[in-house]
């Protein structure tokens, strides 16, 4: 399985990113142009996944990890962002919150 820190994933320009956390989750705060698709409900979302290679994220790695697992099977140009979202937090960078 192909991985990444969160310093290298701060240097990727246009890789898209997908966090797979909760929705509730992802409203706390996430990583600047992430886009929000659950594990809980990729199954059904795999239409929305991107094109080419990109990038899988959650909180601290783990569930991005068996994410990227099971897409990796699939046949999908994926990477997983070790330390996930709170390892970004904890580096000080960036965040979006979504407004309510």
């Amino acid at each position: 399985m192909k991985s990444i820190t969160v310093a290298q994933l701060s240097e990727r320009a246009d890789t898209p990113l997908i966090d797979v956390r909760e929705r509730s989750e992802f409203a706390t705060g996430h990583v600047p142009g992430a886009v929000n698709l659950p594990m809980s409900e990729i199954g059904d979302l795999l239409h929305e996944l991107p094109d080419g290679a990109f990038d899988v994220i959650c909180q601290l790695g783990g569930r991005s990890a068996r994410v990227v697992e099971a897409l990796e099977a699939r046949g999908y140009d994926v990477t997983n962002v070790e330390g996930g979202t709170a390892e970004w937090i904890a580096e000080g960078r960036e965040i979006e919150i979504p407004a309510s």
